[in-house]
């Protein structure tokens, strides 16, 4: 069961439910939600009824979840790096930001956020400060992020401007240690706002004092209704403890599209079709024998090593086979399938197999071009919440200045080695491109290689002195 199904379970199981605590738009997306979840996770709709006893001819061929899959390798596949200003890689900013990362195990939780940005189009962190303790083996606690599931988030943003969020509504389920019984739990955390004034007491506007934090939970011996759980809480930033970014772009909704968005009606078509198949082969894939003027038995039962013989010399024995191996029914399948991948614009890598061995770096980015123009829009929504988030979290420690820096992505394509060091070896021939750079490129640390290099060229140097100086030693012993 997965855990939106679950948490549906435990809202309708809720008799005397406040109808202010879950909208009928939250709870059109939950669904929506929980059908991205089953299809990624493999669980898709069954296509043929299938009567007790009888074969299932059902298939599930889940592209939906390799959809996802392929997006998240080629978004995180070769990591990802935090880049604040500055060059020197022992500036404050940088060992703070890099610590708190490698304290929050940097490329699981990356993972997570991305992962439950594909399927669910949306995705969210929360901050805990002092969270959790650094990896340095200093006794120093550090922001912990949690990556939030986005079936129990709903944003509530100004009327006017969707960017501006007013409050997070967090719903999820809980189990209270003394009572056992199973709960629903609700964290909002909102906005708090005070006016400004000039010198005549006029209001000139509005500032963020922070953000109050507010937990209640529900249950059957609630009746159904919010009880508070302890004192409300003061978050004393500009900015919430929460931030959520869209996967891709949907204007006019605070909420963004899954990678899921347009395929499920195909998938379910790519499992019919797949499903027919199976079942024609399963009736017709073996040659069924008749014959004629045989006998006056309706059946004839024999074993492979036995022959049959008839007395009438009208009698004869003749296999039914199919006259097709389907090719027509396999060409469908493939061009729904390729359609699947174009429209998620994912590269299907059954259509390059015999090109790889002639393709160039110009080619492969070619083929993958439309996949690359999702990937770039991937990165620059996610690449923003992760910056905010370096600020945000610079701010909480403190550290000035609180410039988020930018995020350097791994390229997320196999490169063509030997087409790479020519265009490095034209572009340093021509004084284009610095040896330092050119290292960079390579994947080399230049200092620690130039020190490397050094040491060598003394050990060599030295090597051919004692050389020269053991020959003279002879010579003059008239050796």
């Amino acid at each position: 069961m997965s855990l939106l199904t679950d948490f549906k379970r435990v809202w309708n199981n809720l008799l005397y439910m406040d109808e202010r605590m879950f909208d009928n738009t939250a709870r059109a997306r939950l669904d929506q939600y929980d059908l991205y979840d089953r299809y990624y996770q493999g669980d898709h709709r069954r296509q043929f009824k299938t009567k007790f006893g009888q074969p299932d001819d059902n298939m599930t061929l889940n592209f939906a979840g390799l959809v996802v899959e392929r997006s998240l390798s080629l978004l995180l596949g070769d990591g990802l790096e935090f880049d604040l200003p500055g060059e020197d890689e022992n500036d404050p900013n940088q060992v703070y930001i890099d610590d708190i990362w490698r304290a929050n195990k940097q490329g699981i939780l990356l993972h997570k956020l991305a992962q439950y940005a594909s399927v669910f189009g949306t995705g969210y962190y929360k901050i805990i400060p002092e969270g959790v303790e650094s990896r340095t083996g200093e006794n120093i606690l550090l922001p912990r992020i949690v990556a939030l599931h986005p079936g129990w988030m709903t944003i509530e943003t100004h009327p006017e401007d969707i960017e501006q969020v007013h409050r997070y509504i967090a719903r999820f389920n809980a189990v209270d240690m003394v009572t056992k019984e199973e709960t629903a739990r609700r964290e909002t955390t909102e906005m708090q706002m005070a006016a400004m004034n000039d010198e005549a007491g006029n209001i000139t506007g509005f500032e963020v004092t922070g953000w109050l934090i507010t937990n209640e939970y529900a249950s059957q011996s609630t009746g159904g209704k919010w009880e508070p759980m302890g004192e409300p809480q003061l978050w004393l930033y500009e900015f919430p403890p929460i931030g959520h970014w869209q996967n891709l772009p949907q204007p006019g909704d605070c909420y963004g599209q899954s990678d899921l968005e347009d395929i499920i009606g195909v998938q379910d078509d790519i499992n019919f079709i797949g499903g027919n198949i199976k079942r024609i082969i399963r009736y017709h894939g073996h040659p069924r024998t008749w014959g004629r003027s045989v006998g006056n038995q309706g059946q004839v039962n024999w074993g492979p090593d036995e022959m049959v013989t008839f007395s009438s010399p009208d009698a004869s024995l003749q296999n039914l086979e199919m006259q097709s191996d389907l090719a027509s029914s396999r060409e469908f399948y493939r061009d729904v399938k390729q359609a699947l991948f174009d429209i998620t614009r994912t590269v299907d890598t059954d259509s390059l197999a015999d090109k790889l061995g002639s393709l160039t770096n110009f080619g492969l980015r070619v083929l993958y071009g439309d996949a690359l123009a999702k990937l770039h829009t991937k990165q620059e929504l996610m690449g923003e919440a992760l910056t905010e988030l370096n600020h945000r979290m610079l701010v909480i420690g403190g550290v000035e200045p609180s410039d988020g820096g930018e995020i350097i992505w791994g390229d997320p394509l196999p490169a063509n080695e030997t087409e790479e060091v020519a265009g490095l070896t034209f572009d340093l021939d021509r004084g284009l491109l610095s040896k330092q750079t050119a290292g960079k490129m390579r994947g080399y640390d230049y200092e620690a290689e130039q020190e490397r290099i050094a040491g060598e060229k003394q050990v060599e140097q030295e090597g051919e002195n004692n050389i020269g100086a053991l020959l003279l030693k002879n010579f003059n012993k008239g050796q």
